[in-house]
């Protein structure tokens, strides 16, 4: 077998890559526009990786490294730039697929290639990373428990000084400004990115912190395969939340725009592109500020990368109950490449017997997924009945 890892001199990638190595017998390609970055990655993980430098916008030299493999992982991001195109890439090739696209927006579109792939013999599962993937399949684990389902509420925080890349970065701008997408009252609306706050309370060590409506996929995917589910709404934020409110501020006057920005006569960007550039060197420019961050981050926060919430609400013989799932990670890269890793492996395994583009909850069953996490991820769960007047 041989498992091709696209953005595999990634932050994201380079971990999965990792994840693989350990827990698979399989030849992993590892392949990337960074040849440096490439060469670095594959002297750390040993001789079963190889490397492919490789643009991933040369759709040809793309579909051709793809047929090579059993099975391609993308991580290149931000993914409503990529996601769509690596999707189709991989069905064209005829070969199964895993990405951690955590764009609401790409998400809608790459599912409406669910037939193509069908037609194709292709199973693809896209988002199966920490928000999407994990929290996906906690929300369908609940499920299961439940006769009926009413509500799915998702809510996480990540840490502002866990290590990150730059794509990380664009996508926290894509899912704050403007309008995102959740599921209320049996259909899809759009509502403002960081309205609406609510006060959560977090798994020790993190405690209380405000969260803000965010445009990740959960809302777009889960009614599509839980049945009879009412709303489904996800809220996130950063912490400490003195980082929290800069970002809201360079939200709310324009900093969030995906408008290209003339920075001389001959070289322009996009403003937000600029601003992720400029936020990634301001530590060198406002030390007191970051170090002060950084010191809540490791003493009150523990050095906790993020936690995740699923409140699954519906009824179970007759009574109104709630399950809910809490979970705190020490690093939000291996929340991302555990989940990524294991269900690359489940497919190979053949323990994933639908073709199409699906979500992880339509793909994966929970049980068995949840199975093997909780051996090294540690979730909480806890059950009350909801009274009732």
């Amino acid at each position: 077998m041989n498992i091709l890892v696209l953005g595999g001199a990634g932050y994201m990638g380079s971990e999965i890559a990792n994840q693989l190595v350990k827990r698979c017998d399989a030849e992993i390609t590892i392949s990337d526009i960074d040849s440096k970055g490439l060469n670095k990655v594959a002297t750390k993980l040993g001789d079963r990786v190889t490397t492919r430098v490789i643009n991933v916008n040369d759709l040809n030299d793309l579909v051709l490294l793809m047929k090579s493999s059993d099975i391609v992982v993308s991580a290149i991001g931000p993914f409503y730039k990529y996601g769509v195109k690596i999707v189709k890439a991989c069905i064209q090739a005829g070969v199964n697929f895993v990405d951690i696209n955590d764009d609401y927006d790409a998400t809608q579109e790459v599912l409406s290639l669910d037939e193509e792939a069908k037609k194709a013999g292709v199973t693809a599962v896209i988002g199966l990373g920490a928000s999407p993937g994990f929290t996906n399949m906690l929300a369908k684990y609940g499920a299961d428990k439940l006769d009926k389902v009413q509500d799915i509420h998702i809510f996480w925080s990540e840490s502002s000084v866990d290590p990150t890349g730059r794509a990380a970065m664009e996508h926290w701008f894509h899912i704050i400004a403007g309008e995102v997408p959740m599921f209320k009252d049996g259909k899809w609306v759009n509502v403002k990115g960081l309205s609406d706050p609510e006060v959560i309370e977090f798994h020790s060590p993190i405690g209380s912190l405000e969260v803000y409506y965010t445009g990740h996929p959960e809302p777009v995917t889960l009614p599509r395969y839980i049945k009879g589910v009412k709303n489904v709404t996800i809220k996130g934020g950063l912490y400490p939340p003195s980082i929290m409110r800069v970002w809201k501020v360079l939200t709310e006057v324009g900093f969030g725009s995906k408008e290209d920005f003339r920075i001389k006569d001959d070289l322009s960007m996009p403003l937000r592109e600029l601003l992720v550039r400029l936020l990634r060197a301001m530590p060198h420019f406002a030390p007191e500020f970051f170090n002060e961050l950084y010191t809540q981050a490791t003493e009150k926060y523990q050095g906790y990368a993020g936690a995740i919430k699923v409140e699954v609400i519906g009824e179970k013989q007759g009574e109104k109950m709630q399950y809910t799932y809490d979970m705190v990670s020490d690093s939000v890269r291996l929340g991302t490449a555990i989940p990524a890793a294991l269900g690359t492996i489940m497919i190979l395994r053949g323990e994933v017997k639908v073709d199409g583009v699906l979500a992880p909850e339509g793909a994966i069953d929970s049980k068995m997924f949840i199975s093997e996490i909780k051996n090294e991820t540690k979730i909480y769960e806890k059950c009350v009945r909801i009274k009732t007047l």
